[in-house]
């Protein structure tokens, strides 16, 4: 796996080439990048969270960098992974879409994680926020439609429905974890932590 091809292949996902999907789809080798992708997007958007926390907010907790780029970066990993979970066995369980490999459809999902990086601009005064609302929604997007140019047994209701269950796990959850006294958070929702 070269650079050149990864960054060909991202560059083809990002303007919607349907032709990407199915050669990631079906490229074993495309894994390990696939899944430095989507850790590579959390990791900037975890320091857009920890920059956030230098510039616009008064003044930042106690191991700030720590709570956010490291354990932010976990826990969103984390959260990123039970939802494609559920995006997984609602596309397997209540759509009945067969076909649909493990490894495949991991492959697809977190190199469609990519667009989670704009979440580095949050830190960005008077139009962080908007760049945070972008990534999750690119996120989205981009996983809905990777899926049905991936997988065509995958209907659009299939993966809009499901898609949007796996991101309500760790909408629900982010939450949950965050506080003004903690910042276990990435990207836009480092906004949760203004008081």
């Amino acid at each position: 796996m070269t650079v050149e091809l990864f960054m060909n292949r991202l560059r083809r996902l990002l303007l919607l080439d349907d032709s990407v999907f199915d050669e990631i789809r079906n490229d074993v080798a495309f894994t390990p990048a696939s899944l430095a992708a989507a850790a590579g997007a959390v990791f900037l958007a975890a320091l857009g969270a920890w920059l956030f926390g230098e510039t616009v907010l008064d003044r930042a907790p106690d191991g700030w960098f720590v709570d956010t780029v490291v354990l932010g970066s976990f826990f969103t990993a984390i959260l990123f992974g039970a939802g494609m979970a559920v995006t997984y066995l609602l596309l397997v369980q209540l759509f009945r879409v067969e076909d649909i490999p493990v490894d495949d459809y991991l492959r697809v999902t977190l190199i469609t994680h990519a667009p989670y990086a704009l979440g580095l601009l949050v830190f960005v005064p008077e139009i962080g926020f908007t760049f945070g609302i972008l990534s999750v929604l690119g996120t989205l997007f981009y996983t809905m439609y990777g899926l049905g140019a991936s997988f065509r047994d995958v209907s659009g209701t299939a993966a809009l429905f499901s898609v949007l269950a796996g991101a309500l796990v760790w909408l629900l959850l982010i939450p949950v974890i965050s506080d003004p006294g903690s910042g276990y958070v990435t990207g836009v929702f480092a906004y949760s932590l203004i008081d």
